[in-house]
């Protein structure tokens, strides 16, 4: 039996797009070459060409802890005017059902030592270095509240840690952690020069598996609904030091690995522990962190530009 679902996804060329091409390649991806999500006409031309009955939205503008630092008015502008566009085209083309992500730097910068969960989403402010960012994702998150209710749709959002995995952002400069590390570990390599690292490395951070963000959305999108969002978080999390010396060994690198105190490294402790995922998804089972750092690894060496050049300039 053919359905008669439609799934747009927005952000198809991101991260998480690319892994839920790999599995939902039937879906309608939607990139910045279909449209400009910061535009509301272009963005209910999209809706109404493609005609969804399910809307998967990714599309953001982002980045890694020095262009968040440098670009925040920006990111909170951007962010803000994306979700308000995609949510509005949505609703007015009777869309009953959208999932949209926020993200671990949305909830507060002080907790006190304490885990967060859902219920700390809107205490406190989020971190500086990123307040733009993460205040827009708040407010997607109350925007979806209060359109779901108002306009009785199934609308929800989930809260995932750090997503890595193929297809990362690979710039050292502008890419979230594990794909900076793993970008600048290469690079070390091929100069014969020391694995530089921002910060002391204490930082304390959670990473999520792109491919495992991809099947709880797809099964999120049958299965939740709820007006809360639910912390998607693997486990307690790792040390910078501890991730960085992982993707060392796994890289095969044997020069020093040095640690940058003089540069950020964002709050020092950042864990999210969620109340609601075992119940919501209680059979789903996460890759062990070594596993999906080896298979990111091989796609980067596989795969990137910047691996390639490092090829050819060795």
């Amino acid at each position: 039996m053919i359905s008669s679902k439609r799934l747009l996804v927005t952000g198809a060329n991101g991260l998480l797009g690319y892994a839920l091409r790999q599995i939902k390649p039937e879906a309608c991806f939607v990139s910045r070459q279909d449209g400009d999500l910061t535009n509301f006409d272009q963005t209910k031309r999209i809706i109404r060409k493609i005609q969804p009955t399910e809307i998967i939205h990714l599309a953001a503008e982002t980045g890694g802890v020095k262009s968040n630092a440098e670009k925040n008015a920006d990111y909170l502008a951007a962010n803000l005017q994306i979700n308000t566009n995609i949510l509005a085209a949505a609703a007015q083309a009777g869309v009953k059902r959208l999932i949209a992500l926020l993200c671990s730097c949305a909830f507060c910068a002080d907790g006190n030592g304490k885990d967060l969960t859902e219920d700390d989403l809107h205490k406190g402010l989020p971190y500086e270095g990123n307040l733009g960012y993460g205040y827009a994702k708040r407010a997607l998150d109350i925007h979806i509240r209060l359109i779901a209710r108002q306009y009785g749709l199934s609308y929800n959002t989930l809260s995932p840690v750090t997503i890595f995995g193929p297809n990362d952002n690979w710039d050292p400069q502008t890419g979230h952690v594990v794909a900076a590390l793993i970008a600048k570990c290469r690079q070390a390599e091929v100069r014969e020069e020391p694995l530089i690292v921002w910060g002391t490395g204490e930082a304390r951070r959670q990473f999520i598996y792109s491919p495992d963000m991809a099947r709880l959305l797809l099964e999120a999108l049958k299965n939740y609904n709820g007006p809360q969002t639910v912390i998607i978080a693997p486990d307690a999390g790792i040390t910078i030091k501890e991730l960085a010396e992982q993707i060392a060994e796994l890289m095969n690198f044997t020069g020093p690995v040095v640690f940058d105190a003089a540069k950020p490294q964002g709050q020092l402790r950042k864990v999210l522990q969620s109340r609601k995922f075992s119940s919501c998804f209680p059979k789903f089972r996460f890759t062990p962190i070594k596993d999906a750092l080896t298979a990111t690894i091989e796609w980067f060496l596989m795969n990137s530009k910047i691996a390639e050049n490092d090829r050819v300039v060795k």
